[in-house]
């Protein structure tokens, strides 16, 4: 499997630049799916999580109100909370290291692109931040149980779209950086930096493309890479900003769109 050189703080917790994680988005998924960076196509990213990573997959209701969309348990554990809705209460359930928990609604219809983003943000999580929330069953003392630190088995995920820029990142901490890194990382597994520009460049070359307006040439650029990468239009528009492929301007007029599509946001 494809490691990356990660420059870490002393707590574990990653330094990267959004370069950086497109970087380690292509490599891995060349590692992955070598065709999948000779040919735009929608990544497997429950093959990815299952065979590539090695990671287990479960799903449970992990809130009464959908708070959570997805959890990565690192650590050996019995005290997983979950929500049981046929008694209407929070229970705990065992997981093993390495699991990642997606809510069960994500499996109802016309979920499908919040399922994979999702997902792609706890596979994210298990590549980058294990070394940060990982322990040695056989070295943790008394007093890291007690202190509830890092060492926590797991990191729950919330529906948090101010986590897809980093505006206010100087006063981010670890772990909402590690969200930041979380979601960027899944949009560079699900859209790779090459692939999503090789799309935008053949639809370029199409006859008449260029005398339509900005807007217009935005759009389409935006819904075929929703429809090749299998992602949402919502998380198109942000990759095709994020790669400087639609200005600002014209991406706030995108978002109006995406309403007018009757789209969620989907990107975590």
């Amino acid at each position: 499997m494809y490691v990356a050189e990660i420059m870490r703080k002393r707590s574990g917790a990653p330094v990267l630049s959004r370069k950086e994680i497109d970087d380690i988005g292509e490599n891995l998924v060349s590692d992955f799916n070598p065709a999948a960076m000779q040919m735009p196509q929608e990544i497997d990213i429950d093959l990815f999580v299952q065979d590539y990573l090695g990671a287990d997959q479960d799903f449970q209701y992990l809130s009464h109100c959908c708070v959570y969309l997805g959890m990565t348990v690192f650590n050996d554990t019995d005290k997983v909370p979950v929500y049981d809705p046929v008694q209407n209460r929070a229970e705990y359930i065992s997981a093993r290291a390495n699991t990642i928990i997606i809510d069960q609604t994500l499996l109802e219809e016309k979920q499908e692109h919040r399922y994979r983003f999702t997902m792609g943000h706890e596979a994210s999580h298990v590549f980058l931040h294990t070394p940060y929330f990982a322990y040695d069953p056989n070295q943790i003392t008394l007093m890291d149980l007690m202190g509830g630190g890092k060492e926590a088995a797991m990191i729950q995920c919330r529906v948090d779209t101010k986590k897809m820029n980093c505006e206010q990142q100087a006063v981010w901490t670890d772990k909402e950086w590690m969200e930041w890194q979380a979601n960027a990382l899944s949009s560079a597994i699900l859209m790779p930096r090459a692939m999503v520009l090789k799309v935008v460049r053949e639809i370029r070359k199409k006859p008449g493309f260029c005398q339509k307006t900005e807007t217009q040439r935005c759009y389409i650029e935006a819904d075929t890479v929703s429809q090749v990468f299998n992602v949402s239009f919502q998380a198109a528009t942000i990759r095709l900003k994020e790669l400087g492929v639609m200005r600002q301007e014209i991406y706030m007029t995108q978002q109006v769109l995406c309403f007018m599509r009757d789209e969620q946001y989907a990107y975590i």
